[in-house]
């Protein structure tokens, strides 16, 4: 018990200094940003920059020689491996960081909540290739920006999803009859 209580307070310690880094940085937004999106936009991007990292780091220091790479029984890019890992790496952190921080006034269930998450995230993956398919195969964009276009747009959409789907308040079953009543 006193295990995992002292858990508790560490993690507790953990999210203030969490609060107070993504807070501290928050007062020039302020005028135009709620602290939620605030907080949203702040954790994505910090999870975002650590699996362009991650990625990076992979692509330039684990698969130096480039080459194909067996995982089960199948071949993949090295590129798709880096890829993988970093999905890996972030995923969790992500989830972490959305529940704890950004949407922590939902009351789903955590489980419920991963899976939700989970699934914006292969959406988003999909979403992604499909895009940057349409923008750069169909439209002759260059790759670079309209990346970044997808990036912004996705992240958009991920926002709604989390806040509308993956965290939402469920209301109490008596709130939602005297409001369907009304």
């Amino acid at each position: 018990m006193k295990e995992r209580l002292r858990q508790s307070k560490t993690l507790q310690g953990t999210r203030r200094l969490i609060f107070a880094v993504v807070d501290f940085f928050y007062p020039p937004f302020r005028k135009f940003l709620p602290l939620k999106t605030f907080r949203y936009a702040f954790c994505g991007g910090s999870v975002a920059l650590l699996n362009l990292l991650v990625v990076g780091f992979c692509n330039q220091f684990v698969f130096t020689d480039r080459q194909p790479i067996a995982v089960a029984n199948f071949q993949m890019q090295y590129y798709t491996v880096s890829f993988i890992i970093g999905f890996l790496i972030s995923f969790p952190i992500g989830f972490i960081l959305n529940k704890y921080i950004v949407f922590q006034t939902s009351n789903l269930k955590g489980r419920v909540q991963l899976f939700r998450y989970f699934s914006i995230a292969i959406l988003n993956i999909i979403l992604n290739y499909l895009l940057l398919h349409l923008f750069v195969g169909v439209w002759d964009f260059w790759p670079t920006v309209s990346q970044a276009a997808i990036t912004v747009i996705l992240a958009l959409f991920s926002y709604f999803m989390q806040n509308f789907f993956s965290f939402r308040e469920r209301k109490p079953a008596l709130e939602a009859f005297e409001d369907e009543m009304e």
